[in-house]
């Protein structure tokens, strides 16, 4: 084999590799940092339990399902509680969590008034993809 046909069959390679990325699952829809943002917007600002359940992984739900009502959440579950946030996610992005493309973890900042106080924190969650799509799985830094 020449040296030719092997630099040509290299770049095949590369190129295969490249397209088949583009079709790629997690390449459509929101990003997980989107749903991860969106959870947390729609308990905090938006005070909608049933909306934030719904971006939930299935594991998850009965987990937050058993505390009733958001208050407790932020309280006893997540130990923050707002009146109002802004959540942004790490600019260093997603990272595979434990090498499995469905799961991602990420770090999110929370930045917001409590008891007439801005109060600043970080949490780290896990993110799954539920049939196509992305799911808080768990916030690691809470109590669960």
């Amino acid at each position: 084999m020449t040296t030719l046909s092997l630099k040509k069959g290299a770049v095949l390679v590369t190129l295969g590799f490249l397209l088949s990325a583009c079709g790629h699952p997690l390449d459509t829809g929101p990003q997980a940092e989107d749903i991860a943002i969106e959870f947390f917007d729609r308990l905090y600002n938006q005070r909608d339990l049933e909306g934030a359940l719904d971006l939930t992984a299935v594991e998850y739900r009965p987990v937050l399902e058993r505390y009733g009502s958001i208050t407790a959440i932020g309280r006893y579950l997540y130990s923050m509680n707002y009146e109002q946030v802004t959540i942004e996610a790490d600019s260093q992005g997603v990272q595979l969590y434990r090498d499995q493309s469905d799961t991602a973890r990420l770090q999110l900042s929370f930045s917001g008034i409590q008891d007439k106080r801005r109060v600043e924190t970080l949490r780290n969650v896990v993110m799954v993809r539920e049939d196509g799509e992305w799911r808080l799985a768990r916030v690691l830094d809470g109590r669960w």
